[in-house]
């Protein structure tokens, strides 16, 4: 996608007049293309071992091992197991470990940022809290973690994941924490993004139509293709936000959008996305404790 072909789609709409507007409104973004590598092991929220020596064959937690043995340390990601910083501990909420959604190799994205909003090198590792709870849900709980590395691929540690019993009180039965998502391998591409339909960002006179003209031509807006799936560092949300989920308005910024994607086996809720979102001060002081998560906008 890119900002000709937004204004192209915003003139074949009969919404030319808004032109300069909408123009100003386009931010750059990188889409994330995911490539699986394994698929989930099951196995391992039952505190299932493999077996010494098996080279993968059909057993899926052989194969995330041998897929993990396969993939550098630092290498950006989706799901499997992440690359820590040193002395940091896996991320938990309440004694459960949170679910590792993403590793990020900051050198493979950032010069696709044209803006500087990410830092230029290092690592950012992204966890999902395990009790499904999100910040429009409970703003004041742990209801994700983005860690930092502000430093070279070879002083990160490849973790060994915990196994903690833990029973949702949404669930007869307890489970084994944290899931282990499948693995898939992560390319960049430089893109462009508009808010979407209900945004903070969308005032007056654009809001007498966007919210319409967003749902009509929301596949051409982004470049979606049969196999798209809306993975985005940066950018704009692409989904209404009835929740507020933009609590600073205009000066909240996107930091990862992550679809139910195939590739990593991912499906939250009835396959929405999680949405991390940083106010642009925290982003630009790398405070990435003050991200907050979200997981269905409407």
């Amino acid at each position: 996608m890119d900002r000709a072909t937004i204004l192209r789609i915003l003139d074949d709409a009969g919404h030319g007049a808004h032109a300069d507007a909408v123009a100003a409104l386009i931010q750059p973004a990188i889409r994330i293309h995911a490539s699986q590598l394994a698929g989930r092991p099951e196995g391992w929220r039952n505190g299932d071992e493999a077996e010494a020596g098996d080279d993968g064959g059909d057993d899926p937690i052989a194969a995330m091992d041998a897929a993990m043995d396969a993939l550098p340390v630092g290498a950006s990601r989706f799901g499997g197991i992440p690359d820590l910083p040193p002395g940091a501990a896996w991320p938990e909420r309440d004694g459960v470990p949170m679910e590792f959604i993403a590793q990020l190799r900051l050198a493979d994205a950032a010069p696709l940022d044209p803006l500087g909003r990410l830092p230029a090198a290092g690592s950012l590792l992204f966890f999902y809290n395990s009790q499904w709870a999100t910040t429009d849900m409970e703003p004041d709980a742990a209801c994700c973690a983005v860690l930092f590395h502000d430093g070279p691929d070879d002083q990160l540690v490849r973790a060994t994941p915990p196994r903690i019993e833990w029973k949702s009180e949404f669930s007869d039965t307890p489970q084994i924490a944290p899931m282990i998502h499948g693995l898939a391998a992560l390319t960049f591409e430089a893109t462009v993004t508009v808010p979407g339909g209900v945004s903070p960002f969308i005032q007056a006179p654009l809001d007498e139509f966007w919210q319409d003209f967003q749902s009509e031509h929301a596949d051409a807006l982004s470049g979606a293709t049969d196999s798209f799936e809306a993975n985005l560092l940066l950018g704009y949300v692409d989904e209404q936000d009835y929740v507020e989920a933009h609590a600073n308005g205009t000066d909240d910024q996107l930091l990862l959008q992550v679809d139910s994607c195939d590739a990593a086996e991912f499906q939250f809720g009835d396959c929405n996305k999680l949405f991390f979102l940083i106010s642009k001060a925290a982003l630009a002081a790398r405070d990435f404790g003050q991200t907050r998560l979200y997981s269905m906008l409407g």
